[in-house]
């Protein structure tokens, strides 16, 4: 399988789960030289059968995919709630996903932080007090699966409380997902900052582009980010990070993979 290589960088494409039933997702993906970062949400995963997920991880494998990922659910998933059995409820749905990386072996998972500053009025603290537990479980989680969590950034308008958090948990197991797009949208921040307050904690970053309005999740290049910029002040932060696309759209995946590839050529 013929994976893209520049300068050693490793790219994935979001892909929910029931999608890699799907020829045409396998063949798309194998031709590209991506591998998957592989989306479990909340039904699939209930509906997940141990023999099924073996089934199709062994596809994955004599399909010569040599590198993916996961993404944890999300959806009514907040690892910081202030409830008590809301917390746990969600470190239970996000250990789902966690359990299956003995099967297909990722390099990690993506979980949402899961602070935004309206809901908890604009008091990180309150988040980081509950995040600290739930991500030191999952961390624990992560050890035994022998895998690794990128934390990543959505709704917050500063790179701190994750930075906290990461000290706060203090686990090797726990890295960073970096997602530009998002910190374009919600953050004042500019995105060079961002990646060095993450620095070399950067294991993962999201790459998708948007016109500063909505998360459109548009192909690289058709939007408003600088995405070279960006990952130069990535490389000058000491990180290397898998590269996941994030195509909302079959039609936008080619175009998804070529924007990014054209990016890492100008790369020296």
């Amino acid at each position: 399988m013929g994976y893209f290589h520049a300068m050693s960088w490793r790219i994935h494409s979001t892909v929910p789960y029931p999608l890699l039933r799907e020829e045409e997702t396998v063949r798309s993906l194998r031709d590209a030289g991506v591998g998957p970062e592989i989306y479990f949400s909340a039904d699939c995963l209930d509906a997940l059968t141990p023999g099924d997920a073996e089934k199709t991880a062994e596809s994955l494998r004599k399909a010569g995919f040599r590198s993916l990922s996961f993404h944890a659910p999300f959806r009514d998933v907040w690892p910081g709630a202030q409830d008590e059995e809301a917390r746990r409820f969600a470190v239970r749905r996000i250990s789902q996903a966690i359990a299956l990386a003995p099967v297909f072996r990722p390099e990690g998972v993506v979980v949402h932080g899961g602070y935004f500053g309206w809901l908890f009025d604009f008091h990180a603290e309150q988040w980081l007090a509950s995040a600290s537990r739930s991500f030191g479980e999952l961390a624990e989680a992560a050890e035994k699966a022998d895998t690794r969590l990128f934390v990543e950034n959505v709704f917050d308008e500063a790179p701190d409380h994750l930075v906290r958090l990461h000290e706060a948990v203090g686990s090797p197991r726990l890295r960073y997902c970096f997602d530009p797009g998002h910190a374009a949208l919600f953050s004042q921040v500019p995105l060079h900052r961002w990646a060095e307050a993450f620095g070399k904690g950067i294991g993962l970053m999201h790459v998708h582009d948007n016109r500063g309005q909505r998360d459109d999740h548009l192909p690289v290049g058709e939007g408003s980010l600088n995405y070279r910029g960006v990952l130069l002040s990535v490389l000058d932060a000491g990180a290397r990070p898998i590269l996941t696309v994030e195509p909302h759209r079959k039609e936008h995946f080619s175009r998804s993979v070529e924007g990014l590839q054209a990016i890492l050529k100008t790369i020296p």
